[in-house]
This record gives C-alpha cells, structure tokens and sequence, in this order.
C-alpha cells in the first residue's frame, strides 16, 4: 500500500468518526429538545442544523476517503496474441 493511500484511508477513518460524533451529538440534541416538550417543561430552542450538518459531511467524505484509500484494483489477466510466443506450450526437454 502506497504512502498516500495509507494518508487517505486514515484521514477517512478520522473523518467518519468526527461524522459518527456529530450525528450522535445532534441526536441527542434533538433528544433533550423531545424530553422538555414531552414534559411541558420550556426550555430553550436548541436546533440540531450545524452538527447534522457536520456529521453528514464528515460521513459523507469519509467515506468516500476510505474507499479512495482502500482503492483494490481488480486484477486482470495479460492477454496474448494466438501466435507470439507466450502463447505457445514449452517442449519438455528430451532426455
């Protein structure tokens, strides 16, 4: 694995993980906001917009950072011409 793929996968990593960590944060954002209202309690209006955001963002370019670090390749096999010599069978020697 090249250097930058190694840069790129782990950059990826730590982006899906801030990602993971914004997304839970607005949850429980959103949470607290559902607790207060269920409990006819006021409380301040506290809106989830920015870390949703950032959490998307963060899952979204980590993502596709991994899969650009990851980057297998399928491996395909050369192809020979019918009459080149790489097509050809070896002889076994004679004895």
């Amino acid at each position: 694995m090249k250097i930058i793929s190694k840069v790129t996968l782990w950059l990826g990593i730590l982006l899906v993980v801030v990602g993971l960590g914004a997304a839970v944060w607005a949850g429980w954002i959103s949470y607290t906001q559902w607790l207060a209202l269920n409990a006819l309690r006021s409380s301040p209006v506290d809106t989830a917009t920015l870390q949703l955001l950032v959490g998307g963002a963060g899952l979204l370019i980590g993502g596709f950072l991994v899969g650009l670090g990851i980057g297998v390749t399928p491996k395909t096999p050369k192809m020979t011409e019918p009459g080149s010599a790489a097509a050809r069978p070896v002889e076994p020697p004679a004895a």
